[in-house]
């Protein structure tokens, strides 16, 4: 009985590592070497022997000319147009400043707020500036926005 139990383990092993390798599978699964097909290149002196309808495409549609763009203003509007440009940036940089500084500003409160163990002046005193603080803060995001809305407006159409 024993030396069949290790005959058939024997089949069983040799079956398991007779398994094609993956890329054994994949070259099987192609079918082989691919063999050559002959392609014909059809020539307009092919299409003249032919007998069938022939057919001209439609003519290819012109590309639309670019917008005419208006005349450039005179020298006075654009020299107005870039001190508006300047002023605008200038308004936005200094919105953009002050939100900062009061974002440090409300950042600093919160941290005395938890910093002071009188709960009398934190609550009063701290709890005010810290509301204030925060109002000013919304009006200043606000100045922000428009400023930057105004500079995009005035900003040439080609940047945007």
């Amino acid at each position: 009985m024993r030396p069949f139990i290790a005959i058939a383990v024997l089949l069983v092993a040799t079956a398991g590592l007779a398994d094609d390798s993956p890329l054994v599978k994949a070259a099987k699964a192609s079918g082989g070497p691919k063999k050559k097909t002959t392609k014909k290149v059809i020539t307009n002196a092919d299409l003249e022997k032919s007998s069938g309808k022939k057919a001209t495409p439609p003519p290819a549609a012109k590309p639309a000319a670019p917008p005419v763009t208006a005349p450039a203003g005179s020298i006075a509007e654009q020299d107005k147009l870039l001190h508006d440009r300047a002023a605008a940036k200038i308004r936005s940089e200094a919105a953009q400043a002050k939100v900062s500084d009061l974002e440090k500003e409300l950042d600093r409160i919160e941290q005395a707020y938890y910093a002071e163990n009188d709960p009398n002046y934190r609550d009063k005193t701290i709890a005010e500036r810290f509301e204030q603080t925060k109002k000013q803060l919304e009006t200043a995001r606000k100045e922000l926005a428009d400023a930057r809305d105004a500079l995009e407006k005035l900003k040439p159409a080609a940047t945007r």
